[in-house]
């Protein structure tokens, strides 16, 4: 599944948010894609593949202490079904 996670970094907690965003620990069965840095409303930006929903909160929770993120699924607009 992929996996699309926003996170912006808790008030004080900016250097160690940085510092985590930077070293991640990587669970078995999960595949970072892009793990970027932003500007404006969040600090960054991780877009991942992962087994299940289980493996993937494995992976977000690391950031809870210094970031808050926000997961969403994600899938190619192709797949849209409720379109044509």
């Amino acid at each position: 599944m992929l996996l699309v996670t926003y996170m912006t970094a808790i008030p004080g907690k900016y250097t160690e948010a940085i510092r985590a965003f930077k070293n991640p620990k990587i669970p078995k069965g999960i595949q970072i894609i892009e793990f970027l840095g932003t500007f404006g409303e969040y600090d960054a930006v991780i877009v991942f593949e992962a087994k299940d929903e289980e493996n993937a909160a494995e992976f977000i929770v690391q950031f809870g202490e210094v970031a808050t993120p926000k997961t969403l699924v994600a899938f190619p607009v192709e797949k849209f079904k409720w379109t044509k």
